[in-house]
């Protein structure tokens, strides 16, 4: 997959509106960029192009909350999710590319109705539930993108807060998105322009999630969820399209 220079310059600007958009919300920066990547690079690139993303996304989200970091749940999710991952990404490696679009699709537009469900729920999930959770997502992030939600949804569950989510969120999803990367590259699917693809999108956000922020104060919060949940079921919409059409 090789990508001329405005086209990158275009995947560079797209990487910046999508972490603006996806900070306003709170979620859906990798549905986002999934369902408006499909046309440019294929439904077959797209989860190793976004694991070299989001190595970057969520290094620096992981910087300012480094010292939240709860271990024993990082551990559980690490050690129940990585199992499953890779026998999702090997899935992956061999499924038709129509498949993997239909997947894509019906996975973005699904994060809609599962983040209201999982928001619902007040159980405190053990360290069994935990792990019962994190390979169900694990097996779901190798196979699909627009999955975060499950795994910032057990971490709640399991009685995590605030800063505490989202340090633990972001270096989960880096250990997973670099093991990923290294099994796509071991499957064929991740070339040097695939990855240098991703990093230029992974970098475009930084400056993105900051506007984000700046935006945050200035919109109501139900606006923003509002918003991201059309803008996310337009995309799974246009992802099955593109995988059909």
């Amino acid at each position: 997959m090789l990508l001329d220079a405005p086209t990158l310059a275009a995947v560079g600007a797209l990487g910046l509106g999508a972490a603006v958009i996806g900070g306003l919300g709170g979620f859906g920066t990798g549905v986002i960029l999934a369902a408006a990547l499909a046309p440019l690079i294929g439904v077959k690139a797209l989860v190793p192009v976004l694991a070299v993303a989001g190595v970057i996304i969520n290094a620096g989200r992981f910087w300012f909350y480094r010292a939240h970091v709860d271990r024993a749940a990082l551990t559980v999710m690490l050690a129940a999710a990585l199992p499953f991952l890779v026998l999702g990404a090997w899935l992956y490696s061999v499924l038709d590319a129509r498949v993997i679009g239909s997947i894509l699709g019906l996975a973005v537009m699904g994060s809609v109705p599962l983040r209201r469900v999982l928001r619902r729920r007040a159980a405190v999930l053990r360290a069994p539930g935990l792990a019962a959770g994190a390979a169900v997502f694990g097996f779901s992030s190798g196979i699909a993108t627009g999955t975060g939600v499950i795994q910032v949804s057990l971490l709640l569950s399991a009685g995590l807060t605030g800063p505490a989510v989202l340090a633990t969120d972001a270096l989960s999803t880096i250990v997973l998105d670099l093991c990923k990367a290294a099994l796509f590259q071991r499957f064929d699917l991740l070339d040097a322009e695939a990855a240098a693809t991703g990093a230029v999108i992974g970098f475009a956000t930084l400056p993105g999630s900051a506007l984000a922020a700046w935006l945050s104060t200035r919109i109501g919060a139900k606006l923003h969820v509002l918003f991201m949940e059309t803008l996310i079921l337009l995309g799974g919409a246009s992802m099955l399209w593109h995988a059909w059409r």
